[in-house]
């Protein structure tokens, strides 16, 4: 419990820090689409599949990034709370908690675009992943749940993160949503690539698959991930990479997407992380040139 308190008092820090080097918090195109879905208007697939922020925000701008920033904020902690069955370590836990907010996927894109949806279901999915580790099925099955209505693809994640079938349930959120939910009409531009998520993902991505700056640099110390050899991480790891890349084709995103796997990733990079350097690179992993703003 010390380490989670640790890392989120340091989450707090590095929030207001960030803040302060990035005060101007703009609304993206998605984010004019939560808006409209907000203000009780019909969006597109798939947009429309991601009712539950919606609901409770609305088109308040100001609810919104309360929203988001909470959720950020609580990411750090999750993720040191999470890792403690793989680390025993606890500054290593707290350690590889904070890189995720040196992951522009995660955390400098959704201070700077705060009505988004990724950050908050990401953390209901770690939650969810973590009551699993507490054998707490049906709590664990309910945040999944919510994280389901949050974004769609959330309970794969959850289910990767927990290495465990139940948080696929889950998926019936989505699914009942889609049977039963109104679909509109894009209104930004790009009903014909909404309707075509295959060729939205290839001509946003052309030439972007083997940039590193694009597919690799944003993940700063989280590459020490690649030197991982513990058999109890690496399947997860791999899977859970796998996935997030995947997605890529099929979405015009690109590290706001493959960085939904940032946890384990985080996991393998703290379990191979030399404890005596573990501020020093946490440091350097901050402060990464390479990161990338994550907007495109």
């Amino acid at each position: 419990m010390s380490a989670a308190l640790w890392s989120l008092g340091l989450s707090l820090v590095l929030l207001g820090l960030s803040l302060i080097n990035w005060p101007v918090r703009a609304v993206c195109p998605d984010g004019r689409r939560y808006l409209r879905a907000g203000a009780g208007q019909p969006v597109a697939l798939p947009f429309m599949l991601r009712w539950l922020l919606p609901a409770l925000c609305g088109d308040s701008q100001r609810r919104w990034r309360w929203c988001t920033t909470a959720h950020l904020v609580a990411l750090p902690p999750l993720v040191t709370v999470w890792m403690e069955p793989w680390i025993p370590d606890a500054r290593l836990r707290v350690v590889g908690g904070l890189l995720i907010c040196g992951m522009p996927g995660i955390w400098r894109i959704q201070l700077r675009w705060p009505v988004l949806v990724d950050g908050t279901a990401l953390a209901w999915a770690l939650g969810s992943a973590i009551l699993l580790q507490h054998g707490l099925w049906l709590p664990a099955l309910l945040a999944a749940l919510v994280a389901g209505c949050v974004k769609e693809s959330a309970p794969l994640f959850a289910a990767c993160f927990a290495w465990h079938w139940l948080p696929l349930a889950a998926l019936a959120a989505p699914l009942i949503r889609r049977l039963t939910g109104t679909i509109g009409e894009d209104h930004f531009g790009q009903s014909e690539l909404m309707r075509d998520p295959w060729r939205a993902g290839s001509l946003y991505h052309a030439g972007k698959w083997f940039d590193p700056l694009a597919t690799l640099t944003p993940w700063g110390a989280g590459l020490l991930a690649l030197l991982v050899t513990d058999a109890r991480v690496v399947p997860m790891l791999v899977v859970t990479v796998t996935l997030a890349y995947a997605q890529l084709l099929v979405a015009t995103d690109t590290a706001r997407l493959y960085q939904w796997a940032a946890p384990p990733v985080a996991l393998g990079a703290a379990s191979v992380m030399p404890d005596r350097w573990a501020i020093a690179i946490l440091l350097v992993h901050l402060c990464n040139p390479w990161a990338g703003s994550a907007e495109t």
